[in-house]
């Protein structure tokens, strides 16, 4: 099943046609809540299609790169497919902005929407397809969003079908199978080591990840004693691949 998710209603609009389900998630942290209530299954892929800041008004970006303004957090989704258009890193931000630097684009939803599917899903069966709409200032009505995203159609539906049609089954998986029992995670924890894993996989390193863990080894911090240090271990792991 393709899920193709849109913020705004105007986004939607033009969208009726495109094979998969269209749902509306709303803006910022109730995107979130949204799809946390899909039934998500594995092999599932969800397309987010919808406006951005950015300078380049109306000019639309496949996105390599999701960071959260508020947590730091970096999600990559893995682009496996080959469209020909341009890719650009995108950050999510808490409330609207009202100026975006050159090479920016914000939007405020897109991380929220990789915290939950990427609990499902592989880093290459979400994609996001970003139209930049403003640069802080200068905010489409709603009618003219609809016409914006008319014109990207095309793209749009090029990129739903080459992801209908990707079932080339990349592995995300390298590290030991028992990493989880010796850091002492929850199941929260294992979660959010899975997301490491596929960062590292789509960012190549793996090596890095794996020499890191060998010196917590050598140092007797591996196996971690308990829960906290568990957790302690985790956000030494994300503040060193930041």
């Amino acid at each position: 099943m393709l899920y193709i998710l849109t913020a705004l209603k105007c986004e939607a609009s033009v969208l009726n046609g495109i094979p998969g389900e269209l749902i509306t998630t709303g803006v910022g942290a109730r995107a979130r809540d949204i799809i946390g209530e899909l039934d998500l299954k594995p092999y599932d892929k969800v397309l987010n299609v919808g406006i951005c800041a950015g300078k380049n008004k109306g000019k639309g970006y496949l996105i390599n790169q999701v960071i959260s303004q508020e947590t730091g957090r970096r999600y990559y989704p893995d682009i496996l497919f080959e469209s020909g258009i341009e890719e650009m890193p995108l950050t999510t931000s808490p409330g609207i902005v009202h100026e975006v630097d050159e090479g920016m684009l914000i939007d405020m939803e897109a991380s929220f929407i990789c915290e939950i599917v990427f609990k499902i899903l592989r880093p290459s069966d979400l994609t996001f397809y970003k139209v930049v709409s403003d640069s802080g200032t200068d905010f489409m009505s709603a009618g003219e969003v609809s016409e914006m995203l008319r014109q990207h159609l095309p793209e749009i539906r090029k990129i739903a079908r080459l992801m209908l049609e990707n079932n080339e089954a990349a592995s995300y998986e390298f590290l030991p199978e028992d990493l989880a029992e010796k850091m002492r995670l929850t199941w929260y924890m294992r979660n959010e080591l899975k997301d490491i894993e596929h960062y590292c996989v789509v960012s190549g390193r793996q090596e890095e990840l794996m020499r890191l863990l060998g010196k917590m080894e050598e140092e007797g911090r591996l196996p971690a004693a308990d829960k906290k240090a568990g957790r302690e271990i985790l956000n030494e792991i994300y503040s060193y691949l930041r």
